[in-house]
């Protein structure tokens, strides 16, 4: 009996581990959606491009958790990596547009959004390469204003924002991570950069809603 028992157990073992390594992306995706969907609408009166850019990785997100054709998981996939570019790319706007830098402000939108635009005559090196180049630009540009501003908050979520992108680049339909070689630990990674990212959209519309009381205390 004992022997029967054990053998049970270690049949439903791996399929308990396979229904546990299927919800761990699943909820990494319900946490991202939550969190940038909120962001998104309690930033769209005064924030109206942190807006934008987080309701891009709330879609992708949602996209990600219901069942979708192959033509469409494509589409969902363009849309997760569009959003790593021009999340931090909008919330780094704001951040700019409240500072009244307006001209570095624009060339970064303007930036970020050619990138996908032009994604279809790049290889995949070059996407790579973009990709972080454009991550960075917008990371340096929200550091840039949050470190004068003495914004601890927006430092944190301009980091957690841009990690993705900088540490797994999305490339379309693939991920890049060259630091892990296993699946196992690749999807853990995932799951903990979409947990940072979803920490950075709660943090982003706190930063935004400081600076902007700032400024009008200092008007």
């Amino acid at each position: 009996m004992n022997t029967t028992e054990n053998h049970l157990g270690l049949n439903h073992y791996p399929a308990l581990m396979d229904i546990v390594n299927a919800l761990i992306p699943v909820s990494s995706h319900i946490i991202l959606l939550l969190s940038a969907l909120s962001a998104a609408l309690h930033l769209f009166r005064d924030h109206r491009a942190p807006s934008v850019g987080f309701f891009f990785i709330a879609s992708s997100s949602f996209l990600a958790i219901i069942p979708l054709p192959q033509t469409l998981s494509q589409v969902q996939r363009d849309l997760e990596w569009a959003g790593e570019i021009l999340g931090p790319s909008l919330s780094a706007f704001g951040f700019l547009w409240l500072s009244e830098d307006r001209w570095t402000a624009h060339v970064l939108l303007i930036g970020s959004a050619l990138l996908p635009m032009l994604s279809d005559w790049l290889s995949e090196d070059s996407l790579v390469i973009m990709t972080r180049c454009a991550s960075l630009s917008a990371l340096s540009c929200a550091l840039t204003v949050c470190l004068f501003a003495a914004s601890g908050t927006g430092v944190v979520s301009s980091v957690a924002l841009s990690l993705p992108a900088l540490v797994a680049p999305k490339v379309r339909a693939s991920s890049v991570v060259t630091l892990m070689s296993s699946q196992g630990a690749r999807g853990l990674l995932d799951w903990s950069l979409k947990v940072i990212m979803a920490v950075g959209c709660w943090i982003t519309k706190r930063a935004l809603d400081t600076l902007l009381q700032d400024l009008k205390a200092w008007d």
